[in-house]
């Protein structure tokens, strides 16, 4: 990170420390925070470091070096703390999941550079439009669950933090000179509200790759086979599993079904690394796959099934597209700021079928005082051209 005269964040590697340290900045009135995870690499993701800024310091919070950081909760919970992220959704998200963390009174840089209409929306492009300032961009990729942590991890990580505060003030002014304070409120409501999904391994998930469409019933108990096999390599060497195989290679395989260590050598894409570590078990679930009864359908899914929209709410939902598109061309935002896709699949449905009822019910009451009048009609005008069709 640069300039280098930028004070070193504190590394925090024991509770004792944490709370000591939570315990001085709950006096804070604003905080910001990040986290780095290690998704790319590992077969199940966790946190790995929690960046803080306070106006004064910068902290690295290490939970791999200790699993107790329930000190921050108070910190997230507290509603006279204002928490800033940027690109908060992914963080919010991780910290519940991992730490069952609520949170209260957000603000995201990202959320509000959108709602401002800014073209470029990552963190180093703010700093340095704002700043002056390259922030490198090498780190990007590391695999943050290597320990220990070098000093380039740490400087690149608390970039993440550091410079929030000073860009918010910025982005308020601008909110403000804009009338769009309560959009970002609302959107803020909205990023403390998520909830993690439970994500599980899909056993029947080989029928969703890339290219398996063309191949027969025998080939695809082969691939489902591979498929077993990948997911059981990913647990026990706990690395993400595009790590050890790419999906499609997973399908040639599959397809040219190799009885010999020379036959799966010559399958296209094949790498020294995975004949190496994989030959043995690969020809083996090969063999599995052979002599097991040939897949023809996928098996039906337990999800809850989306609802199709029929041909009214379908060209309600377009007519409410271009309508979105016009109107944020109009304000200078993007698009989601007006109303989110899925917002608008709910009121096209919700218009059509709710007979009687009120057709803006899925909006909040901001977009419904802001924009009701214009949906209605729209809403009116599509309903009109199915009538005299």
């Amino acid at each position: 990170m640069s300039p280098d005269h930028i004070k070193t964040a504190t590394l925090i590697t024991a509770k004792e420390h944490l709370e000591e340290v939570c315990a001085e900045l709950a006096c804070c009135k604003r905080l910001a925070f990040d986290t780095e995870s290690n998704g790319f690499y590992a077969h199940k993701e966790k946190v790995c470091l929690i960046q803080i800024s306070s106006l004064t310091e910068d902290f690295i919070v290490d939970p791999i070096a200790f699993k107790d950081i329930s000190a921050l909760a108070p910190l997230f919970a507290d509603p006279n703390i204002e928490k800033l992220f940027h690109a908060g959704e992914y963080d919010v998200l991780c910290l519940k999941r991992d730490y069952g963390f609520t949170f209260a009174n957000l603000y995201d840089t990202m959320i509000v550079a959108r709602i401002l209409g800014t073209k470029e929306l990552g963190l180093a492009a703010a700093i340095e439009r704002h700043f002056g300032i390259v922030i490198s961009k090498k780190l990007q990729r590391a695999d943050w669950g290597k320990r220990p942590l070098t000093q380039e991890m740490i400087r690149y990580a608390q970039g993440d933090t550091h410079f929030l505060m000073p860009l918010a003030d910025i982005q308020m002014k601008l909110l403000v000179e804009k009338g769009r304070l309560e959009d970002a409120r609302e959107a803020f409501r909205d990023l403390a509200a998520l909830q993690p999904s439970a994500k599980s391994f899909d056993p029947e998930g080989c029928w969703k790759l890339v290219g398996r469409e063309d191949i027969g019933g025998r080939s695809m108990a082969i691939l489902k086979e591979i498929w077993l096999f990948r997911e059981q390599q990913a647990q026990s060497r706990d690395r993400a599993s595009f790590r050890i195989m790419p999906e499609d290679l997973m399908v040639r395989i599959a397809r040219a079904a190799p009885e010999t260590r020379e036959a799966l050598a010559a399958v296209r894409g094949m790498s020294p690394y995975i004949l190496e570590r994989f030959c043995s078990g690969l020809l083996a679930a090969v063999d599995r796959g052979r002599h097991a009864p040939p897949l023809t359908r996928a098996p039906s899914s337990n999800a809850p099934e989306t609802k199709r929209l029929s041909d009214l709410e379908w060209r309600t939902f377009e007519a409410l597209r271009a309508w979105r598109k016009s109107r944020s061309e109009m304000e200078g935002v993007e698009p989601v700021v007006i109303m989110t896709t899925d917002t608008m699949r709910q009121l096209a449905i919700h218009s059509c079928r709710d007979h009687g009822g009120e057709p803006l019910a899925p909006l909040s009451d901001l977009k419904r005082s802001r924009y009701g009048e214009d949906l209605l009609k729209v809403i009116a005008k599509v309903k009109g051209n199915g009538k005299s069709t």
